[in-house]
């Protein structure tokens, strides 16, 4: 193992010259302690997962805003995304003018998709034993809630579960845009507006079978049927 172009022999020698560079270079601390954890599974040790997940927890914090933990509750995101298809609905249940409809239209939008994806996740952990080290806002744009994994309770999960857990939050996305699109149809919103919502799954399916091949939920999903579990 190479860090910093010095060669490592353990992974407790790695850890160390993680936490010389936790302040300078957190980003990278929370890349490499995430990879790390796959050599603590294989050598069994527990001590060392739970050392790499208080440092990448600390990476995290570092480059992260904290959300409330009361996001980890599944029923908190659920309740905000209902209240997302509130919005969408009511926009188009009276006769508002043209701004109210596109306001209410694109607030129930939002809050649907960024509280949806979160509760698949949160919904799938809670019923596999997977734990959470926080909520912070995450994404490119670093406004989508993201949940941060317990590694310890994630890898003592099985691995179906662990398959299933990736694949709940974009799931529950499609979903949740499906519902949406349906709220909308029903609505009375413009046949034009109700068209390009109806490309919102679409789009969402789309997007997620093309990041499957290199990153996002569907890669991870695969990549956890790969994965040791820690007995």
């Amino acid at each position: 193992m190479v860090l910093n172009g010095f060669a490592v022999s353990s992974v407790e020698e790695a850890l160390r010259m993680l936490e010389a560079e936790l302040k300078r270079r957190p980003r990278y601390v929370f890349r490499v302690a995430s990879r790390l954890a796959a050599d603590a599974i294989s050598a069994r040790r527990q001590d060392l997962l739970v050392k790499i997940d208080s440092l990448r927890m600390q990476a995290f914090t570092a480059t992260h805003t904290r959300l409330p933990d009361t996001l980890e509750n599944p029923l908190v995101t659920l309740c905000l995304t209902v209240v997302g298809f509130a919005f969408t609905y009511l926009g188009g249940a009276h006769s508002y003018g043209g701004v109210y409809k596109v306001a209410l239209l694109l607030i129930g939008i939002i809050i649907t998709l960024l509280s949806s994806h979160p509760f698949g996740h949160s919904l799938a952990g809670r019923l596999g034993g997977i734990g959470f080290n926080g909520v912070y806002f995450g994404g490119r744009l670093r406004v989508e809630p993201t949940l941060l994994l317990n590694l310890e309770s994630y890898y003592r999960a099985g691995v179906r579960v662990r398959f299933w857990f990736h694949l709940a939050g974009p799931l529950a996305t499609f979903f949740s845009s499906v519902v949406l699109s349906v709220l909308v149809i029903l609505a009375y919103y413009p046949v034009l507006v109700k068209l390009l919502v109806a490309l919102i799954p679409v789009l969402i399916l789309v997007t997620e079978v093309v990041n499957s091949r290199v990153r996002g939920d569907i890669s991870r999903a695969i990549h956890a049927l790969k994965q040791g579990v820690l007995c």
